[in-house]
């Protein structure tokens, strides 16, 4: 089994922080928030192990862009199998239309 090393782009630890923030500070409830950042770096902890499908989008998966799911949210991510490692581009809620946010990255 290959193991890969997961680097977590800007933009997606602002993800995690706005998300979490929001949940602590605006719906106020801080214990939730916290299990959400938890459950987040549980998540994207495990992408170093295993694989996940191409994101359902053509464009996106003719990027190469892959997802996973950890509640209502999409963690996408990238992997460099050349350098053995798994970019992690964003963490969005479902509801958020990801597909021009994703489309405009360089990575």
């Amino acid at each position: 089994m290959q193991i890969y090393k997961v680097m977590m782009l800007p933009l997606a630890e602002e993800d995690i922080r706005n998300n979490t923030d929001y949940i602590a500070f605006e719906k106020k409830t801080p214990e939730t928030a916290l299990e959400l950042a938890m459950g987040f770096r549980n998540t994207i902890a495990k992408l170093e192990f295993k694989q996940h499908e191409l994101d359902e989008d053509g464009e996106l998966a003719a990027r190469m862009i892959r997802n996973c799911y950890y509640k209502n949210y999409k963690i996408y991510f990238f992997i460099d199998e050349k350098n053995s490692t798994v970019y992690v581009l964003r963490a969005l809620h479902m509801l958020v239309n990801a597909k021009p946010l994703l489309l405009n990255m360089r990575f």
